[in-house]
């Protein structure tokens, strides 16, 4: 009988405990997308620094920022021009590496693969 009593006991205080458990969510805060031409006066949290051709810009996600007045301009990606509706890749990214597949040279980096074209390097489709 006591074995019962205290198996209910046991029951009912961890039932109580599960029951007045809470989830909360903690908020997150989404950094705008902004467009190219747009100022802010602060770098987003968490930004890093790159330096292309000479040139530092502040990049977050998708988005590179320059210096402008007291605040920061959002400017397109120091990485690519448009030629058409190709994208040519003036540096590659940073740690890449070299795949030579039939015969042909691929830089890869992640799960993004480039060839050489005149005036830098375009995104292509995986020779595997």
């Amino acid at each position: 009988m006591k074995r019962n009593h205290r198996l209910n006991v046991l029951a009912a205080v961890v039932f109580g405990a599960l029951a007045s458990c809470s989830y909360y969510e903690t908020p997150t805060t989404a950094t705008p997308d902004y467009t190219t031409g747009h100022v802010i006066t602060t770098l987003p949290s968490g930004y890093r620094t790159v330096t292309v051709a000479g040139t530092q810009y502040y990049s977050y996600g998708d988005s590179y920022y320059r210096p402008h007045g007291s605040g920061y301009v959002v400017v397109d990606s120091p990485y690519a021009t448009t030629t058409g509706s190709v994208s040519v890749m003036r540096e590659l990214p940073t740690g890449y590496r070299v795949i030579n597949h039939h015969g042909q040279r691929y830089y890869q980096s992640g799960n993004v693969y480039y060839q050489s074209r005149p005036g830098g390097y375009v995104v292509v489709q995986s020779p595997f």
